[in-house]
This record gives C-alpha cells, structure tokens and sequence, in this order.
C-alpha cells in the first residue's frame, strides 16, 4: 500500500521525519554507521541540524552514539515502540499491517480496562466530557467528514485513558492518538461513516455514567473488536 506520509514543518522536523523513515525502511540498515556529514549531504541539511536530529533519534531509542564509534541505527528491540513519532513511521514502512495489528492489540489489552476505572470513579465531568465526544463524532457523520471524526475519537479515547486515574495509562494515550491517526492515513477508515461507529462509544459512556464497571468494560472491549473486525475487512479489500 502506498501512503503519503505528513511531514512535518520546520527544516528540523523534515530531517528528524526522513531519517526516522530511512530508518524504518531498512534504508539506515541496523548497525549502520550514521556520518552527519553524508547525511547532510544526502537530504541537503547542515551538519548542526543534523546532529540534533540524531539526539531527537537517539531519545526514541533508534541510534546510538558512542565515543569512537560514532552513532549507529539500533535494532527494532531497542525502540521506544510506544513513541507517537515511530508508531506513525513504522505504519509508513514495510511492516505496517503487523504494526497495525500490535497497536489493536495494545488498545484491547488497556482500553477496557480504563474503562472500568472511569465506571468505578462516577465522575459525572467525565462522562459528559465522553458524551461531548460522541456528539462531535455524530456530527462528522452526518457530514462524513473522517477527518473531524478521527480528531473527535482521540479526544474520546485520551479521556478515556486519563479517566482511568493512571498515570502510565495516561502517557499511553499518545500510542492510542498515533494508532487512530493510522487508521486515517492508510485509508482504513470506512468509505461512508455509519452511525453504528458513534453507537459503540455511547455504550462505554452509558455504562460510565450508570457506574457500571462490568458493562463499561464488555462495552470498551465490544468496540475494539469491532475496530479490528473492520480494519480486517479493509486489508482484505486491498490485497484483493
């Protein structure tokens, strides 16, 4: 699948996103020697900006520098793989459709969960927080305007995850926000928006407003699945 990826602004920015790809891609193999000055020479970049771009990297896990040595792409293992910036990378690269898989996977693994920690508190601020979502949500249906409904999904599932109460959980939020923006960005989002969509995240709310763990949680759990069940049926329209 071709995917056109955001880059962002700024000379910084552009440098820190194309390496990052490079890196991603196999392009920067693993245990390849970055010199700053080819590097400089290759994206047309002065050697400062690209040294600060390796520390940005070097944050994220994926280089290292070391005396003599220089700096060097690291393995995957070593990536920060919960990092915003490389979850969108890695669905701009070559493993996109198990990247994909593993972002579902995390999502089943603590939305639910979250879920019934906001059930448990009753905030009633937060449940109409959720349902302000929902209803921005059922706007850009009506509009089918993917955009607007991604902006308002992340916004739904942030709260959701701070709801929790949870300081780790709450830092999550930016793998959940970087996943829901892949969805968008490889086309996996349906055609036409349904209203079934708005449906499914009324029922985490309903149950958080109820203070009803049980059902907050089967409902948080209920949408993943549905999530996946789509993207599933949108992968295999592609590789038909």
């Amino acid at each position: 699948m071709s995917v056109e990826p955001a880059v962002p602004r700024g000379l910084h920015g552009q440098v820190v996103h194309t390496i990052g790809l490079s890196i991603v891609s196999g392009d920067l193999a693993a245990g390849e020697q970055i010199v700053p000055e080819e590097i400089g020479a290759r994206y047309g970049v002065s050697r400062p900006v690209v040294r600060e771009a390796l520390r940005v990297l070097e944050s994220k896990g994926m280089v290292a520098a070391r005396p003599k040595t220089g700096t060097r792409v690291l393995p995957v293992e070593r990536w920060n793989l919960l990092d915003h910036d490389v979850i969108l990378w890695r669905v701009q690269g070559p493993g996109w459709e198990s990247q994909l898989r593993d972002l579902l996977d995390l999502r089943a693994a603590v939305e639910p969960m979250a879920a019934r920690r906001c059930a448990e508190s009753s905030d009633d601020t937060r449940a109409k927080g959720l349902a302000d979502r929902c209803d921005e949500m059922e706007q850009a249906v009506r509009s089918n305007d993917s955009q607007a409904f991604t902006r308002a999904d992340i916004e739904f599932h942030t709260l959701l995850l701070a709801g929790a109460g949870n300081r780790v959980l709450a830092q999550i939020s930016g793998a959940i926000e970087a996943a829901l923006k892949a969805r968008e960005s490889l086309h996996l989002m349906p055609d036409h928006l349904g209203h079934e969509a708005v449906s499914s995240h009324r029922h985490i709310v309903d149950a958080i407003a109820g203070a009803d763990p049980d059902r907050a949680e089967a409902a948080a759990r209920a949408l993943i699945q549905v999530a996946g069940a789509e993207i599933t049926e949108r992968l295999t329209h592609i590789a038909i």
